[in-house]
């Protein structure tokens, strides 16, 4: 099994590690590694502690904490080559580091590969931050290498300011796909592509304060999907879509299933590796877009996800017609 890999950056201060706890005590049932620069900085909670071996914490859930001690890529690599390994690896990048660089080391192992980049900006700072003669530069840079942009503290400054923020990333880094930082039982549905990642393709997702932020629009065809029509779709999909998980066939290869993820600006449609997945229905594709409730138009979706059903001909007409001579 192919293991995601996501970079979380941000500025020092901005949140990451406010998210990572979040997504450590509501993992959604995906088993996941998280890697941290230092075990100090990330308050775990004492109850889900379940051992602690030298730089490697196991918690309760099935995660693990890991330091990434001097080598990212060896323990990357560690963690890939473990029988009993995660579903899923966020990386927590430093606050003075490059995402995208750090997101490279996702290639350390042929098991390995990037699902996205996820910035935390701080909503109070962020405009500042790009300002400052001596960090401007690279918080810029870490913006504009985010495939999704989460805005924290958004509850220290008004509603007014954060449209203000929003609208400013947007002209800053254009198509940018901007949230508010996701609260506790929301995050694993927005980062998460692992295998228990997929029960969203099936259950509702949480109501209360999820359901305000976020909603979710399904597209649910029987028979095979045109691949190429397809991905020009995804490749068009508005910027109020800030996450996609499907799982699908495709006329190209009708006896696979291929797994759809999109996370922010960046998205994959692979084939499947998972075999005997019960909760995937072989004879039908699933696919959920989740964005913000404010800006996600279902009847732009309808509209664009049309063109990508295919007719489907019978298997037993398929085999007259392919034992017909042609003239």
């Amino acid at each position: 099994m192919n293991i995601p890999v996501t970079v979380i950056g941000g500025y020092l201060g901005a949140g990451k590690t406010t998210l990572l706890n979040r997504l450590l005590a509501h993992p959604q049932g995906v088993r996941l590694a998280v890697v941290v620069n230092d075990f100090g900085s990330v308050n775990i909670d004492a109850a889900l502690i379940a051992n602690r071996d030298g730089e490697t914490i196991s918690l309760t859930n099935g995660c693990v904490c890991c330091s990434i001690g001097d080598n990212l890529a060896l323990a990357l690599y560690d963690l890939a080559e473990r029988p009993d390994g995660p579903e899923h690896i966020v990386v927590e990048a430093s606050g003075v580091a490059d995402p995208a660089r750090i997101a490279g080391y996702a290639a350390s192992h042929p098991r390995l590969f990037l699902d996205g980049i996820v910035v935390v900006a701080d909503a109070e700072t962020v405009r500042a931050r790009v300002h400052d003669a001596y960090v401007g530069d690279l918080v810029r840079r870490q913006l504009e290498t985010a495939d999704l942009i989460a805005l924290s503290k958004t509850d220290l400054v008004d509603a007014k300011t954060v449209q203000q923020v929003q609208e400013w990333i947007s002209v800053e880094v254009p198509d940018a796909r901007v949230v508010t930082a996701p609260r506790a039982g929301q995050v694993a549905d927005l980062l998460l592509s692992g295998p228990g990642g997929h029960a969203v393709l099936y259950d509702a997702l949480p109501g209360g304060e999820h359901a305000r932020q976020f909603m979710t629009w399904s597209f649910v065809r029987g028979g095979v999907l045109d691949g190429d029509a397809l991905r020009t779709v995804i490749a068009a999909l508005p910027a109020a879509v800030v996450r996609a998980k499907g799982v699908v066939r495709l006329a190209e290869a009708p006896d696979r299933r291929f797994v759809l993820q999109l996370v922010g600006r960046r998205w994959s449609l692979e084939p499947d590796h998972v075999e005997n997945r019960d909760t995937v229905v072989p004879d039908r594709s699933v696919i959920v877009c989740i964005g913000l409730a404010d800006q996600l138009e279902p009847e732009r979706l309808e509209a664009l996800f049309a063109p990508v059903s295919v007719a489907v001909v019978p298997r037993a007409v398929k085999a007259l017609l392919q034992g017909v001579e042609r003239p």
